[in-house]
């Protein structure tokens, strides 16, 4: 009573033989019990394809694990988002499955050295644009972010929007440009 565990899988495709306990378990007890039962938890790892890491340890799970009530699903960007989207992470009272793309590992960044937390469910506009709007995580990204680049060489201005969290997902800074088109 009291832990908050953190299960570090050497790559998420080891999640398939837990898959029960995540999904008919972990992610139920607080819906079964009325709230009254919480099951905080992380389960973090690489997910995604990698170099040399063959097939069976390339797949990219947070489809699956997104449609699944009761877990929460984030995959940061940056390493600052990582750090502070972790230590939320551990402070949830929820099941969260925390995937990192393996490539991102070498990728450098500003980290604050200060104590900061990034809420889950929160999204983050990474480019702001005008002409198209690119929605990406993880990997993909860092990859839309050098799109962007290459596009506003082109002339055209390019919004990179990183939901972060996947579930619960936050749609306000996704349809934003919506919004401004349409009124």
């Amino acid at each position: 009573i009291g832990l908050r565990p953190i299960a570090e899988m050497m790559t998420f495709n080891f999640s398939l033989l837990a898959l029960d306990m995540i999904v008919n378990h972990a992610a139920k007890y607080r819906y079964m019990s009325g709230g009254q039962v919480r099951c905080p938890m992380v389960m973090r790892g690489p997910s995604g394809a990698a170099a040399q890491v063959a097939a069976q340890h390339s797949q990219a799970l947070e489809s699956w694990y997104t449609n699944v009530p009761g877990l929460v699903v984030a995959m940061p960007s940056t390493p600052k988002d990582a750090k502070g989207m972790l230590k939320s992470a551990i402070r949830d009272d929820n099941p969260v499955i925390f995937l990192e793309n393996e490539v991102l590992y070498n990728l450098k960044g500003e980290v604050p050295d200060e104590e900061y937390h990034i809420p889950l469910g929160l999204s983050e506009v990474k480019r702001a644009g005008k002409d198209v709007t690119i929605v990406a995580w993880s990997r993909s990204c860092v990859t839309s972010l050098q799109a962007a680049e290459l596009l506003a060489k082109e002339g055209i201005d390019a919004e990179v929007v990183d939901p972060r969290t996947l579930r619960p997902l936050d749609d306000e800074p996704i349809f934003e440009s919506v919004r401004k088109t349409n009124r």
